[in-house]
This record gives structure tokens, C-alpha cells and sequence, in this order.
């Protein structure tokens, strides 16, 4: 004969298997939180590093836009005296040293967007 009666190993066991689902359901709910949090510190580090290069070419950008500023006001400038009470021709032709100074700026202008050191400012023809 069996001391304890079978409704209470039953109501046992199914306690048992209650806290066993439940405690299986907290560990995968831990498990879930560590994978979002690893990738909530992926993402950190990501941004971390995307603000670094955006902090990068900003800082190249605020060094080299006093230069460009100086070269743009000399080329306006040098442009300005070309043009200077000449008439437009018929063809609209660029004179020489108005192509020299837009070719010096595109120049220019291509060396700075690839890394490289612009050319200093040309001479007034």
C-alpha cells in the first residue's frame, strides 16, 4: 500500500512540470535579452566608428575650406578682371586665361576630393 495518495504525486508531478516550463522559459527569455544586447553593443560600436569618420572629414573640411575659400576669391576675382568691359562675341568663346584659371580650379577641385594636397593658387595673368 502507498502512504501518499496518487492525486498528490499527481498534483507533485504536475507542479514539477509547471515550474520546469516555467524556469525553461526564463532561461530562454535571458538567452533572447543576451543576443539583443550584444546587438545593441554591435550597433554602439558601429556608430562609434561612423562618428569617427564623419569627425575625420569634418575636420579635413574645416582645414581646407579657408584654402578654398582664398583660391575661389582669387579665381572670382581673376575671372572678374578678364571679363571686365569685353565684349561677348557672337561664339562666346572663352579666352585663354579665363580656361587656364577654370582648368587650375578643376584641377584643384579633383585633388581635394581625392585626398590629395591642392595646388597652390596661380598667378594673376
Amino acid at each position: 500500500m502507498n502512504p501518499i495518495p496518487i492525486g498528490w504525486c499527481l498534483t507533485g508531478a504536475g507542479a514539477a512540470a509547471l515550474l520546469g516550463a516555467w524556469g525553461g522559459w526564463t532561461v530562454n527569455d535571458w538567452r533572447h535579452d543576451s543576443k539583443a544586447l550584444a546587438a545593441v553593443e554591435t550597433a554602439a560600436k558601429q556608430l562609434d566608428a561612423a562618428r569617427a569618420t564623419v569627425d575625420r572629414a569634418a575636420t579635413a573640411y574645416e582645414q581646407e575650406k579657408p584654402i578654398a575659400a582664398a583660391q575661389s576669391s582669387v579665381r572670382e576675382s581673376t575671372i572678374r578682371e578678364i571679363y571686365k568691359d569685353r565684349p561677348v562675341p557672337a561664339d562666346c568663346a572663352v579666352p585663354d586665361a579665363a580656361r587656364s584659371v577654370l582648368d587650375n580650379a578643376v584641377d584643384a577641385a579633383n585633388a581635394r576630393a581625392s585626398g590629395q594636397p591642392a595646388p597652390g593658387v596661380p598667378a594673376a595673368p
